[in-house]
């Protein structure tokens, strides 16, 4: 009896070792089919990882941020800026509408910059060097837009494991750092639930978020 005792023991044990590895894998096997789908350009697949209301919603946030930070009028009424706050988030929903199709983001999440929808593409990156000859090693002409991180268009198993970040049992990022320093990078965010891990937000470039301003500035009809 002690000894059937014993192996349940060791049964349940190493199934719940197996359970517990499994599930601290999950989070990274969620990223990379994500990354995947983006890589194919598979807009159904892609549903079918992205919680799109929470992503709606952590985009917003950021964009009415910087758009909030700038569009105020100084000795304005705190009446006139709860208005343009008001007016700031109707209009902020189409934009975020057309930003969050299935299309855009997968065009966002691929490079950093979403070219479909901010026609024009990231910033450069800095100048070269002091010293150094623009003659002795002229760049060759690209056909590419300059990206602003490295994105989910070259996403590795071992790119992964460098860039994810664990949070508790059911946060889990994926930060990529940007080509042109800290303020280009991304930053995803998986959440876990009910069954499965899922995107729930994206931290955009700063660059990113004020261009994005500008068009709700724009579409507002007030000058930037």
């Amino acid at each position: 009896m002690q000894r059937i005792h014993m192996r349940w023991t060791i049964r349940i044990g190493a199934a719940l070792v197996l359970l517990w590895a499994v599930y601290a894998m999950s989070p990274y096997v969620a990223a990379y089919r994500l990354a995947t789908a983006v890589q194919a350009r598979d807009v159904e697949a892609l549903k079918a990882r992205v919680n799109f209301r929470a992503v709606r919603i952590s985009l917003a946030k950021q964009i009415l941020a910087v758009y909030l930070s700038t569009a105020g009028d100084e000795g304005a009424s705190e009446t006139a800026a709860r208005q343009l706050a008001a007016a700031a988030i109707d209009m902020a929903e189409p934009l975020m509408a057309q930003l969050l199709s299935p299309e855009v983001l997968v065009d966002l999440l691929d490079d950093g910059w979403p070219q479909s929808v901010v026609s024009e593409s990231a910033p450069k990156a800095p100048d070269a060097p002091e010293g150094r000859s623009e003659t002795s090693s002229p760049v060759q002409p690209s056909t590419k837009p300059p990206r602003m991180s490295l994105g989910l268009q070259q996403l590795t198993w071992r790119d992964l494991f460098i860039m994810a970040d664990t949070r508790g049992f059911r946060k889990f990022y994926v930060t990529f750092p940007g080509a042109h320093g800290a303020a280009s990078r991304v930053r995803l965010f998986f959440r876990f639930g009910p069954w499965s891990w899922r995107l729930y937000g994206i931290e955009i470039p700063d660059a990113l978020a004020r261009r994005l301003a500008e068009e709700l500035r724009r579409r507002l009809g007030r000058k930037p």
